[in-house]
């Protein structure tokens, strides 16, 4: 007897209690795929030391999604467009809200930018939304924060593999890039039940209520800036910034510039900073503290408050599926024109280290 028929039996004799089903994020109903290719073979919990393939499609109100977006997710197969969803037995993915900031020149594509981090994420464990949104407006009463609630419901109830999608509603992490990382703050306020929070070089001074809108973000967060971008204002350790938030909280800032975060596409020319690292290592540091904060519920990924990923042994099928993963921050070390300075306050431990030569 496989593992499906086995999990399939013990449902139906009563075996498994409704307590480890809700562990999972699992109705009673479905706590499997109703066809074993859909697992792929694969006998683990897909998280950030045990990654698997991603996939995303592209949805629209054509086919019942709130409006346009994108939403990642892991996968076993090589072409990620469209790519069939993993389904395991009892595993059930927590989701990542990211909302965009205003793009560095006009692109009605941006949403679809942030391919790295939805990447990385998928690969560890998560499905990830991406919405379409003005990202002009960061004050209370914003379109995006609409918009962004309306995505997150959508793949919960409305998305196709909704089934596959973790529904406690803590099982979610917030994020943003620049004015995306107010609006994703508001949408926390919104939903008090969202589990962690990150902002990446999010312009606080620019709303009017940052101290505020900081100190209401009551959940773990993670924050990471350019130190040579634009306005001063992009530094946390300005203002009052960082002291505002409550904690548990990370920072990582490197010397570059606001848009390292993605890579240059066709018709937009942008300044980026000297280290063509950054995008594919914060999505990583991203990935860690989420992994940290919000795991795949039946996951064994410790994440340490210093976000150092530890060792691990895979099986060859394991390995297959796992190439190339957490490279970037591998690379940094000798990369010559590189750093991040990372620094953590966490109940557990607070301390600093450097990523790069």
């Amino acid at each position: 007897m496989n593992r499906r028929q086995y999990l399939r039996a013990m449902l139906a004799a009563g075996a498994l209690s409704p307590a480890l089903w809700s562990l999972a994020g699992c109705s009673s109903t479905q706590v499997c795929p109703d066809d074993p290719a859909e697992s792929a073979g694969v006998d683990w919990t897909p998280d950030i030391l045990h990654p698997m393939f991603w996939g995303f499609q592209d949805l629209d109100v054509a086919n019942g999604a709130p409006g346009p977006l994108r939403i990642y997710y892991p996968t076993y197969e090589g072409t990620p467009q469209n790519a069939p969803i993993l389904k395991l037995c009892l595993i059930r993915y927590p989701v990542v809200l990211f909302m965009h900031g205003q793009p560095p020149c006009p692109d009605p594509n941006y949403f679809k930018r942030w391919h790295i981090l939805g990447m990385v994420l998928a690969r560890s464990g998560y499905v990830v939304v991406m919405p379409k949104h003005g990202a002009q407006n960061p004050e209370p009463g914003s379109p995006s924060i609409t918009t962004g609630l309306h995505a997150l419901d959508f793949v919960r109830t409305g998305w196709e593999h909704r089934n596959w999608v973790d529904s406690d509603a803590t099982a979610t992490t917030v994020g943003g890039h620049s004015f995306g990382a107010m609006i994703a703050a508001r949408i926390r306020q919104a939903r008090p039940t969202i589990g962690a929070f990150f902002g990446l070089s999010g312009g606080w001074t620019e709303v009017s209520d940052p101290i505020p809108l900081l100190q209401s973000i009551q959940v773990p967060a993670f924050f990471s800036w350019a130190t040579l971008s634009g306005p001063v204002a992009e530094s946390m350790d300005n203002g009052g910034l960082w002291q505002a938030v409550p904690g548990p909280k990370w920072a990582a800032f490197f010397p570059g510039l606001h848009f390292d975060y993605i890579s240059p596409f066709t018709g937009c020319n942008f300044q980026r900073g000297s280290c063509d690292l950054i995008e594919l290592v914060m999505a990583e540091l991203v990935a860690l503290f989420v992994t940290r904060q919000v795991p795949v519920k039946t996951s064994h990924a410790p994440i340490p408050p210093s976000l150092i990923p530890p060792p691990v042994t895979l099986t060859q099928k394991q390995a297959f599926f796992a190439g190339a993963h957490l490279n970037g921050i591998g690379l940094i070390q000798s990369r010559q024109g590189c750093r991040i300075d990372l620094r953590w306050e966490d109940p557990l431990d607070t301390g600093t280290r450097k990523l790069g030569p």
